[in-house]
């Protein structure tokens, strides 16, 4: 039996390994990323990066300022200094803006074709330009003035047990580790349930699947065909791991990836470890579901009826760990995190944001494992049930009087 498993296990995987749709789905993200990437840099490129001309009606300090500081804050100030003339000036499209300050207010008129203007950088420079103003009113050194500038400086750190993680870093992680799981998870259980239902469908349209049970058993062909796809989605997350370490070894030095490692400070190898492997458990109970509907199918017509139920389950934990991403503190959350099929998704981010502890981790872990074990189990009576069987009816008619028992004749 365990011979039988590995030689269609070596074929499933060799026979997909060799296609060039498998080598396009491998590159696909790269290419999403490239398009982006272009995509942005054009609109950046393409951006209008002329000066905007404003009229400021102003005290005449403040308007100096503003003179004095144009290229930093990306402007030009107008000779005008009246404001009925700047307004008529505006209305005509001769300037972009009309910036009118009075006793520490200040208003920015503009139009809909007017060039953009950083607002929030105007305003934080006359912000500081307003303190200086009242400094100098009652009379503070300069040592004083510098005082009053300098902003409260809060830091805040997220304490388990020993350690300390910067909480901007957990913050990332907790906005985008669940989101990012979920629609991973949900990508890989679309593509690779289609694919080892194609594989079940075309066996069993072409009549091929006969000869092949003649020469090994239906649980050899069925844990041989789940164990091959296995090992196509192991290929693939190997590879993209290959390549986030080469570009990490290679990028250590440079400012753009210490960025990015601040962000991912608070995880662990052993976390990633756990998250890949509890990706695969809940991938792989995914691929169990698949089989057992493809089993029911004739042709490839009936591949998007059997594959339903799969769909409609993956996106559960999609639109859960979306949600969550936001909100994991929740109790709907942390209960769902123990569910099988939705775990996989939500628990690394719960673990990762210390909503949940290890014990709680591997539990979770454990549950998901017993249940692909249990559905591995049941499904292969299924498989062997169906596998043999063609019949026109809707083939989620017939997953499900597949499921129920058999009646024994008296």
């Amino acid at each position: 039996m365990l011979n039988q498993i590995k030689l269609v296990a070596k074929h499933t995987y060799l026979g997909r390994l060799k296609k060039k749709s498998f080598w396009g789905l491998i590159l696909a993200p790269f290419l999403f990323i490239l398009v982006s990437a272009g995509i942005g840099f054009g609109i950046a490129a393409m951006q209008s990066h002329d000066t905007a001309e404003i009229a400021v009606i102003a005290p005449a300090n403040t308007r100096q300022a503003l003179v004095n500081n144009e290229k930093d804050l990306n402007i030009k100030v107008s000779s005008i200094k009246d404001e009925s003339k700047a307004k008529e000036k505006l209305n005509a499209a001769d300037i972009d803006g009309v910036l009118n300050i009075e006793d520490d207010k200040g208003t920015l008129l503009t139009q809909p074709k007017s060039t953009d203007i950083v607002t929030d950088q105007l305003k934080n420079f006359l912000s500081k330009q307003a303190l200086s103003n009242k400094a100098a009113k009652y009379n503070l050194t300069e040592q004083q003035i510098d005082d009053l500038k300098n902003p409260f400086a809060l830091s805040s750190k997220v304490v388990e047990k020993n350690q300390k993680k910067d909480s901007d870093a957990a913050s990332a992680v907790k906005q985008g580790l669940a989101f990012g799981i979920a629609i991973t998870v949900f990508i890989i259980v679309s593509t690779y349930a289609s694919i080892i239902g194609t594989e079940i469908a075309n066996e069993k349209s072409s009549r091929i699947m006969e000869t092949l049970l003649a020469a090994s058993s239906a649980r050899g062909q069925y844990f041989g065909k789940i164990l091959g796809i296995a090992y196509l989605l192991l290929t693939q997350l190997g590879i993209y791991a290959a390549l986030i370490i080469l570009t990490v070894l290679l990028g250590q030095n440079s400012e753009m990836m210490q960025v990015v490692f601040s962000y991912f400070s608070a995880l662990t190898p052993i976390f990633w470890l756990y998250t890949l492997f509890f990706v695969v458990v809940g991938t792989s109970t995914y691929l169990v579901i698949a089989a057992i509907s493809a089993s029911v199918v004739n042709d490839q017509t009936q591949i998007s009826q059997a594959m339903m139920p799969i769909t409609i389950i993956s996106m559960i934990p999609y639109v859960v760990g979306i949600s969550s991403s936001a909100a994991g503190n929740n109790l709907l959350v942390k209960i769902l995190s123990y569910v099988p099929l939705v775990g996989q998704s939500l628990m690394p981010s719960q673990l990762a944001n210390h909503y949940a502890n290890w014990f709680e981790a591997i539990i979770s872990l454990l549950l998901s494992v017993v249940f692909l074990v249990l559905v591995a189990w049941f499904g292969q009576r299924l498989y062997a049930k169906n596998v043999l069987s063609y019949s026109d009816e809707n083939a989620l008619k017939q997953l499900w009087k597949a499921m129920l028992p058999t009646k024994k004749s008296i």
